[in-house]
């Protein structure tokens, strides 16, 4: 931390990090642009890094780089650094791997269909009330005992994207809480 004020200064760049841009990692204070994998250059959040010589290290790097190694030959006894190609991982399977013995995997499921033009039709599919399109179930919104896709929960008049719990509803349409206020809410003697 700067002496008089001022921000902390990034372990990386060397420049200023502000609240708002700031990861806390290894005990230091970085950019979050900054703050990559030391091997492939990979974006890192707080607490997915692994730490070497003070620098941070995705898993993957982390395991080639300083992990077990995995024996290629029989001079597993003789533990000879001939033997040992570069690490494999980390955990309680890391350097389980024989590089020696690899067979490729074949697959016991079969593909019986004889045209490639075989159509699959799913048949009770639900429909979005708004756009009457199918909705799948990652893009399923229920609003009101009522199936949108997220995208169609919109207010009737402004058209603004709406969350669930600011919807209201008049003749079977959805508004915002401030469209309907206006158009249908009791208005008092002016």
């Amino acid at each position: 931390m700067p002496r008089f004020g001022g921000a902390p200064k990034c372990h990386a760049c060397e420049k200023s990090v502000y609240f708002a841009e700031e990861c806390n990692a290894l005990g230091k204070k970085w950019h979050k642009t900054c703050f990559k994998c030391s091997g492939c250059g990979k974006r890192l959040e707080s607490g997915q890094e692994l730490e070497h010589d003070d620098k941070p290290w995705c898993k993957n790097c982390y395991g080639k780089r300083f992990g077990p190694k995995v024996c290629t030959s029989n001079d597993q006894l003789n533990h000879s650094p001939e033997s040992t190609t570069s690490g494999v991982g980390i955990g309680a399977t890391a350097g389980c791997l024989d590089a020696a013995d690899e067979t490729p995997a074949q697959s016991k499921f079969k593909n019986t269909h004889t045209s490639a033009k075989t159509k699959v039709v799913i048949s009770n599919q639900e429909k979005c009330v708004r756009c009457e399109k199918t909705v799948y179930f990652a893009e399923r919104m229920v609003v009101l005992n009522k199936i949108f896709h997220k995208t169609c929960v919109k207010c009737k008049k402004c058209n603004k994207t709406m969350e669930p719990g600011s919807v209201t509803e008049h003749d079977d349409e959805i508004y915002c809480k401030n469209c309907y206020g206006k158009e249908f809410a009791p208005h008092g003697k002016h």
